[in-house]
């Protein structure tokens, strides 16, 4: 599991002066403070064998693809520490699984915690990846699997292979098998496209030549709700990946827009302007039993469901500009949670519960900023360009958005504390990811 360790006390030392009345001399008082800190210490892991395979393009090497994208895996999720073979004390490239007793004590030695060996076979159009992860103190094998795929998808045998290093180290679900919704500006249009967690592979969903937003997968990653004026009004649809079949889940005059799922995946919370202002609505998955939330001429927009179900935070202009609210679920509790800045929108609720990433203007331009649920802790995390549309990871240590730091709207992701950004479309016109569980 990742190791933590508290890093050495850091001691401030505060003087205080203290006047006493009639102009006495001052006294000074000397106070010890100690500050403790927790910090993640990654886990130094070396990765072994994946001798060549060649593949039928010239120059391309499926083994070489399997290795980068599990060391890409491993990399983004800050957990990791991938030990350049160069400066292993053994060469390790040429291991293959039994050849561990070999170089494990000398790795020990070097403070390396696991070694994974893998291999790879083609068999016709199969691909075979064989893969062994060892305690390198103990000697014993935490993972030992064969993952199986057609030899076109050399990346997803490899995402699976990361996620499964990932959840034996620390209990938790990787993210390398995620996918991405969003839209993109296409000659006019406005398309949904899915993709790849690391902007690879990006496939058209709608091409119906109109305009199509707000994409939201459901819990289980099998639908996709979204808005489209493919019909002419802003109707919401749910797209089934699994039949590929559309349906139109509500289609009142007026807005049907910014859907989002409850955790159980049995309700749909969206905006409707049937009845003059445009509120938040409850209704069921399949589109029945719809319950007002909020009421009022203003405009309510991008509900967010907390972890627990219970709670919704949402965008509103009811104080005179948009900030950030909440209500229960019953429709009690109202209150508002952004004071700072006159524009905040688009709150997305952490999958750990502990945070709320919204889109606010306090500095002039558009950026990520996170704040705790009842609206306190404020920590601005992006800086350059204007940043908008934050989307959380499932494991709530990610999050994606769109920025215009290139000269033009592209996907970026970043840690949650807003280190390590990264780039992942380049095409332009690309906006609003929504990440899948």
């Amino acid at each position: 599991m990742t190791v933590r360790r508290r890093s050495h006390a850091l001691r401030a030392v505060a003087v205080g002066l203290v006047a006493l009345l009639g102009g006495a001399t001052a006294e000074a008082q000397r106070y010890e403070v100690e500050i403790q800190k927790e910090v993640f210490q990654r886990i130094p892991l070396a990765i072994a064998g994946f001798a060549p395979l060649p593949d039928k393009n010239p120059g391309a090497d499926l083994a070489t693809v399997a290795r980068s994208v599990v060391v890409a895996d491993l990399d983004f999720t800050g957990l990791f520490d991938v030990i350049d073979p160069m400066f292993l004390p053994v060469d390790v490239r040429s291991l293959k699984p039994g050849d561990q007793a070999t170089v494990l004590p000398m790795l020990n030695l070097f403070k390396v915690q696991g070694l994974l060996v893998g291999t790879l076979e083609r068999r016709g159009t199969e691909l075979a990846l064989e893969a062994h992860v060892y305690d390198v103190e103990r000697g014993t094998a935490i993972v030992a699997r064969r993952y199986l795929g057609d030899v076109t998808a050399v990346r997803q045998v490899a995402h699976r292979l990361a996620d499964e290093i990932v959840f034996r180290y620390t209990g938790e679900r990787g993210v390398a098998q995620t996918r991405v919704a969003y839209v993109a500006a296409r000659d006019g249009a406005r398309e949904l496209y899915v993709m790849d967690y690391d902007g690879h592979n990006p496939v058209l969903l709608t091409g119906n030549r109109s305009i199509n937003l707000s994409p939201r997968f459901s819990p289980d990653a099998r639908l996709l709700a979204y808005t489209s004026y493919r019909d002419g009004n802003p109707d919401l649809f749910l797209l089934n990946f699994q039949t590929g079949s559309r349906t139109k889940l509500s289609a009142l005059p007026g807005l049907n827009i910014s859907p989002a799922w409850s955790p159980d995946g049995e309700w749909v919370a969206l905006s409707l302007s049937k009845d003059g202002g445009t509120n938040i609505y409850l209704m069921r998955k399949d589109g029945s039993g719809h319950r007002a939330l909020t009421n009022g001429s203003g405009i309510s927009v991008s509900p967010t469901f907390s972890p627990n179900g219970r709670q919704i935070a949402f965008t509103s202009d009811r104080g005179g500009s948009p900030q950030i609210y909440a209500i229960d679920l019953e429709g009690t509790n109202l209150r508002r949670l952004t004071f700072q800045g006159d524009y905040n929108s688009s709150p997305r609720w952490s999958p750990r519960g502990d945070k709320v990433a919204f889109v606010s203007n306090m500095t002039g331009r558009f950026q990520i900023t996170l704040m705790n649920p009842d609206g306190s802790g404020l920590q601005t995390l992006t800086s350059e360009g204007s940043n908008e549309d934050p989307a959380w990871s499932r494991d709530g240590r990610h999050l994606m958005f769109t920025s215009t730091r290139t000269g033009q709207r592209e996907i970026f992701v970043m840690r949650a504390d807003g280190s390590a950004s990264r780039q992942l479309t380049r095409t332009g016109g690309n906006f609003a990811p929504d990440w899948s569980p």
